[in-house]
């Protein structure tokens, strides 16, 4: 059996628990777990395999010191036995089941005890199955599905922007408010201006104070460490909620986050323009594939900075996901420098094969207006096609509250 359709096999959790039997299955309702739920207190509840699903072929024997070993892993608390069964085969491997603890916590847990999957469940609401790693779903390391949530990202921001008009009811109900809203804008325009007037002032001087603005003012770092800390802000207040969104819960939220975001973008991108237009910005060129223009290279590098800012709930997972996304930010940058490189290199074969085609000199001037176009369109394109991966990234993450 391939990997692929090993990932999607159809699943049930088996329990007995105070006498009681119930099942579950990922993507249906379970009126037996409705009642377990209500029977113990509890909103939500996540069951946690200890072993992986290999078909019944290639089945081994579990070993009670390996399960053992993975439950000495686990949190205090109550955790009660159970069993994931193939529900095709009718293999089953061990599990257990805890009440009330919050998805992101259920991740960190499962991926601990070194599984990659886990089932979570709220009264009244369908089972929903989960990976460990939020950006896993869908086979999302591939190139394909990489490329079609890049797509898929951008065609939601078309969809945002034209919705763009409920902004002051999304601000609203992200729980903060307008006023809040206005006062983050002008505090990161002001200190735009603020930051670029003081480069102005130490242009031409040498000294560890000057190296140590220009990090801290470089055009990416006022705008990406503010709205990051905003967005943070939000996220925690959502975490404060009695249990987790279920899938559709998450839809309805994102509705309204989205313009919010779209918004804070919007921010982002004014504030990098002003700070790349008002001060030097230093170089972003590699020796053979040409330049790339220091505004785009700026907001990818914010985007990218703002998430992992957003998203930490702690000092260790900041630097953990600062790494990913700065990884991330870096091949942006280089997918745009290639993507340019090898758009200059079509273009220049395609003026030499029309200079051997027509009967006079093609005028040099109007050769380098129509690279400038094609240049920048090849930016503006693949400038968009990263952003529409960045903003989906940022969805799934905040779906997943």
């Amino acid at each position: 059996m391939s990997k692929k359709k090993n990932k999607y096999q159809p699943v049930e959790v088996l329990l007995r628990i105070d006498g009681l039997e119930v099942t579950a299955a990922p993507s249906k309702h379970s009126a037996d777990f409705d009642h377990l739920l209500k029977r113990n207190g509890a909103n939500s509840f996540v069951f946690i395999p200890l072993a992986k699903l290999r078909g019944k072929k290639r089945h081994k024997a579990f070993k009670a010191a390996a399960v053992a070993r993975k439950k000495e892993k686990l949190p205090e608390g109550n955790w009660f036995d159970g069993e994931l069964r193939n529900s095709k085969d009718g293999e089953t491997v061990p599990g257990v089941l805890a009440f009330d603890i919050r998805r992101r916590d259920a991740r960190e847990i499962a991926e601990t005890v070194g599984v990659k999957q886990f089932v979570w469940g709220a009264h009244g609401a369908p089972v929903e199955g989960h990976f460990t790693k939020v950006f896993e779903d869908d086979d999302a390391y591939s190139w394909g599905s990489a490329r079609g949530r890049a797509f898929d990202g951008l065609k939601d921001i078309f969809v945002t922007a034209a919705n763009i008009s409920h902004l002051p009811r999304a601000v609203e109900e992200s729980q903060t408010t307008m006023e809040r809203f206005r006062q983050l804008v002008y505090v990161v325009l002001g200190l735009a201006f603020a930051a670029s007037f003081l480069q102005m002032a130490l242009l031409g001087t040498e000294s560890w104070f000057t190296n140590i603005t220009k990090i801290a003012f470089y055009p990416c770092v006022i705008p990406a460490v503010l709205v990051g800390v905003y967005l943070r802000a939000l996220m925690k207040k959502a975490e404060t909620q009695s249990r987790d969104f279920t899938a559709s819960e998450a839809e309805d939220n994102w509705t309204l986050v989205a313009p919010h975001l779209l918004a804070l973008w919007a921010l982002c991108y004014m504030t990098v323009v002003l700070l790349t237009w008002l001060q030097a910005v230093p170089s972003a060129d590699l020796p053979f594939l040409g330049r790339t223009s220091s505004l785009s290279t700026s907001f990818i590098v914010c985007v990218w900075m703002l998430l992992p800012i957003a998203h930490s709930r702690d000092v260790e997972s900041l630097f953990s996901s600062a790494f990913e996304s700065g990884i991330t930010a870096l091949v942006s940058i280089f997918t745009i420098k290639i993507s340019l490189y090898v758009t200059n290199l079509i273009t220049d074969a395609l003026w030499t094969a029309a200079a051997a085609i027509v009967p006079f000199d093609i005028p040099d001037a109007l050769q380098r207006v129509i690279n400038g176009i094609i240049n920048f369109g090849a930016e503006v394109f693949f400038l968009a096609v990263l952003l529409g991966y960045a903003w989906s990234r940022t969805r799934q993450q905040f779906k997943q509250l």
